[in-house]
């Protein structure tokens, strides 16, 4: 397999917004400028980006790999080249069963009151849509906030 890591064009857009529905993830701001794509003969194969609020936070968002191509390392490798073209800090809601895989990267837990006004509005909302979305599944889903700070 021969993966190559770059940023999304503009022509990448449908992919993404297709990629990140999914997986049923928030559908907003996709804005194909923020995203890295991993691509294999042409194809894009998983999706990342860097969400950048209103007041300039930033919040690691939107991964997804195609189901054929998990557990290969990839949405590690759009990681950590997410994570080497970011100088500050950055922040991330996840569900907590997936808090140990955002750890290994250095992200640590958050209190809620210590995140930026910005980015906790949109978590409050992500609250609110993950509480529904557990009242009709059969798994309960409680997201965290994490940062992590540049190195």
């Amino acid at each position: 397999m021969t993966l190559t890591i770059r940023p999304a064009r503009q022509e990448d857009q449908e992919t993404i917004v297709s990629f990140i529905r999914q997986a049923k993830l928030n559908p907003r701001n996709l804005k194909w400028q923020n995203f890295l794509v991993a691509e294999e003969n042409g194809q894009i194969v998983g999706v990342r980006q860097v969400k950048v609020y209103e007041r300039g936070t930033r919040e690691v968002a939107s991964g997804f790999v195609l189901p054929e191509y998990r557990r290969q390392g990839i949405s590690a490798q759009l990681m950590k080249a997410l994570l080497a073209r970011e100088t500050g800090s950055l922040y991330t809601m996840v569900n907590e069963k997936r808090a140990p895989y955002y750890e290994e990267f250095g992200f640590r837990r958050v209190d809620v009151n210590q995140i930026p006004s910005d980015f906790r509005k949109e978590y409050r909302v992500g609250r609110i849509v993950t509480t529904l979305m557990s009242i009709f599944s059969k798994e309960r889903i409680r997201i965290i906030p994490l940062k992590r700070e540049p190195s």
